[in-house]
């Protein structure tokens, strides 16, 4: 393939989007739809897993403690957590410690100051247990204590989550396989127009030796073009949407552990732009292939 059949093949497929008009913009928009409900699912099902994976990471259990415990206390009671079978770690956290690293990570958000007048939290213990199963056994010897006033423990809540998240996973996988089948069905029907139109042409430069790969391939380029304008204009407006919702969601909520940049982010947007190169390529060269296929 040399450089002359390249530009060959591009501005046919340009002249091919051009000729299929009003279908072109429809398929374009199509995939732009598609793939901007693909990349929210993508966002949406991150964070969640996030979110969840923050949660059971932080802490397996906190004991409140009823009062202010002397050093000697803290120690004592620390120690006795520590012996109960399938805890790993235990660490008693004073109220002060605790506010001031509730300040360290979101005083940047919230004027705190403006919206309490003393530390209103209280003394507690974090303890990390060997396995999850074991959180409501120890949660009950712990709660035994004359000096632990509440136990919590995220168990319960992670496996809800994760439970949420697989059903949302599952009827969000069925959704994105219809919605790229109705999609590739629809640069498919697009691009055959052209294929159709150009039937006659392309009977006769198979007449007179043009291989079947060298007819396909403005075809496969024009879905291709399909698919990047499609992919790029839905990974905008999600791009958009996202930072949106994003600040809205960090004003509100500062203490949600969502996704706001970093390598997940750039995979999905990645993955998008990439999801319609291949709706594209694969769409031209199915159109192509079946008129291919009858003039043979």
């Amino acid at each position: 393939m040399t450089l002359g059949d390249i530009e060959f093949f591009i501005v046919e497929a340009f002249r091919g989007i051009k000729r299929s008009g009003l279908m072109s913009l429809v398929a374009i928009a199509i995939v732009t739809v598609s793939l901007f409900i693909f990349g929210f699912f993508l966002i949406f099902i991150s964070n969640l897993g996030h979110i969840a994976s923050n949660i059971g990471t932080r802490l397996d259990m906190v004991a409140y403690v009823d009062r202010d415990l002397s050093s000697d206390s803290s120690s004592r009671l620390q120690l006795s957590i520590a012996r109960i079978n399938g805890v790993d770690e235990v660490r008693y956290v004073s109220k002060q410690e605790a506010w001031r690293n509730f300040k360290e990570d979101f005083g940047g958000r919230l004027n705190l100051d403006d919206v309490v007048d003393a530390n209103p939290l209280p003394n507690f213990f974090a303890i990390r247990v060997r396995s999850p199963e074991l959180l409501p056994d120890i949660a009950k010897q712990v709660a035994g204590f004359s000096a632990i006033d509440e136990v919590r423990y995220s168990g319960k809540l992670i496996k809800q989550m994760e439970s949420f998240i697989e059903a949302v996973r599952i009827g969000g996988a069925g959704l994105v396989i219809l919605l790229f089948t109705a999609t590739l069905l629809i640069v498919v029907n697009t691009i055959r127009l052209t294929v159709l139109a150009r039937s006659t042409d392309i009977y006769i430069m198979k007449l007179v030796g043009a291989t079947s790969s060298f007819l396909r391939w403005p075809f496969v380029i024009e879905g291709i073009i399909i698919g990047v304008l499609g992919g790029s204009i839905g990974l905008v407006a999600l791009k958009t949407l996202y930072e949106v919702i994003l600040e809205r969601v960090q004003t509100a909520l500062p203490f949600l552990p969502v996704i706001s940049s970093g390598p997940m982010l750039t995979l999905i947007y990645s993955t998008v732009v990439v999801a319609g190169i291949l709706l594209g390529m694969f769409g031209g060269y199915i159109s192509i292939s079946r008129i291919l296929k009858d003039k043979e």
